[in-house]
């Protein structure tokens, strides 16, 4: 059964726990959460990978890892993203429940402890961290920046994004460019790691089965008096000047094409779980009306999709198309657009797409890491509800309600790459 519980700590700093017995192991995460800023994404990135390598207690990778195993194989992990004009960076453990560990042992407290010693009392001397560490996930984070831009579906979606919010921090990609990771120090880190636990707003959360209380203590003792102001906003533009069209060219098979849309920037949750709806019957699943016109009947793309960023207000439609069908593509999804505007939706459309979202929403309950994913998301957009009880909404939502949506949707920006 799904139970949530929020305490704050102290100003800027709160405590969540999702409750759900069917799980036999346990997720601790802290969330850290800063306004987008060109100077710091890239080492708040690059710190939080270095965070999960040592710490005073653990002053290399195996003694941690070795203490993992000892806590029944529980695991550490880290992560950072965008949410809207801010980046997230969390830490996080994964331990077994309380209630199966031997004589009584708290899995919970131990993990707790340990991921607050991670982050508070990491393996620093005068200001530097393991060389071998800062070195060894700096390389891994340029690797995985190159393969973004290898996979040239995502390359495209970024450029496209870049393009579009130009003058906003919205253009500033998860973990900053290749150019500001390869130019990272020692200090830039140990600078970005000072800011994050003095100025960051900090979501802790647990959840999983076991009682959250051992865990929430824990954490009082390293946030509590810790207070910080919650700084920053969203900046959402909903008008639009010119379409911006950017054209490049690789030597690639297949081109791509991304058409970057200005939309309704939802005020409540039934409006944010309609714009959803919208999305999906756009573009969203087989039985949409991307993939059923522009794709199966045109025979135009080999694929056709639609995603929306409500906490941006921004939509994106990507294709895969020959280059000589690029016009054309882009000529059929704006017809399909322009045609939801004229209230262009059948009841199977609106049914299927309601069945694809509702589904979406239910089996974000099987995993816990997408538990986590959800809660910070309503957290940061604050509308905070369960996935059952938006996929109850969804039901009624009305077909006059995504059309009125739909007539908001306004093209941007156009990105083509274009094989050579």
């Amino acid at each position: 059964m799904y139970e949530f519980t929020k305490k704050t700590i102290c100003e800027g700093v709160s405590f969540g726990n999702i409750k759900d017995d069917r799980f036999k192991r346990s997720r601790i995460n802290a969330t850290l959460v800063v306004p987008l800023d060109k100077k710091t994404a890239a080492a708040n990135a690059l710190l939080s990978c270095v965070l999960t390598r040592s710490c005073k207690k653990y002053p290399d990778f195996t003694s941690l890892n070795r203490k993992l195993d000892e806590l029944y194989g529980a695991s550490l992990y880290a992560s950072f993203n965008r949410f809207g004009d801010f980046q997230t960076v969390t830490i996080g453990m994964s331990g077994l429940d309380d209630k199966y560990s031997l004589d009584g042992r708290s899995v919970s407290s131990e993990i707790t402890e340990l991921l607050c010693s991670i982050l508070f009392e990491p393996n620093i001397t005068n200001g530097r961290f393991l060389e071998d560490d800062f070195e060894q996930e700096k390389r891994q984070l340029l690797e995985n920046i190159d393969a973004e831009f290898n996979d040239k579906g995502v390359y495209a979606r970024n450029r496209c994004i870049e393009t579009m919010c130009r003058d906003e921090l919205f253009s500033i990609g998860r973990f900053g460019s290749r150019e500001d990771v390869s130019g990272l120090t020692q200090e830039n880190i140990y600078k970005a790691w000072k800011n994050l636990l003095d100025n960051a707003r900090v979501e802790l959360c647990m959840l999983g089965s076991t009682p959250y209380e051992n865990a929430l203590e824990g954490f009082k003792k390293y946030f509590d008096g810790s207070p910080r102001k919650i700084t920053g906003s969203t900046r959402v533009m909903s008008e639009v000047g010119e379409v911006r069209r950017i054209v490049e060219t690789e030597e690639i098979v297949q081109s791509k094409l991304v058409m970057g849309f200005r939309c309704a920037y939802p005020k409540t949750l039934r409006d944010r779980i309609a714009n959803s709806l919208m999305t999906v019957i756009l573009g969203g699943t087989p039985t949409s009306k991307l993939f059923q016109n522009v794709r199966e009947k045109q025979s135009l793309c080999y694929y056709c999709s639609s995603r929306a960023d409500n906490n941006k207000g921004i939509m994106l439609i990507e294709s895969g198309v020959e280059t000589d069908n690029i016009e054309r593509t882009e000529e059929a999804v704006m017809e399909q657009i322009n045609a939801f505007v004229h209230g262009n939706v059948t009841d199977e459309e609106l049914s299927s797409a309601k069945k694809a979202l509702k589904n979406m929403y239910i089996s974000t309950l099987d995993n816990l890491g997408a538990m986590h994913g959800w809660y910070i998301s309503g957290l940061l957009s604050s509308f905070l509800a369960s996935p059952t009880e938006e996929a109850d909404i969804v039901d009624d939502i009305t077909k006059d309600e995504v059309v009125e949506l739909a007539k908001k949707i306004k093209l941007d920006t156009v990105f083509s790459l274009i094989g050579n």
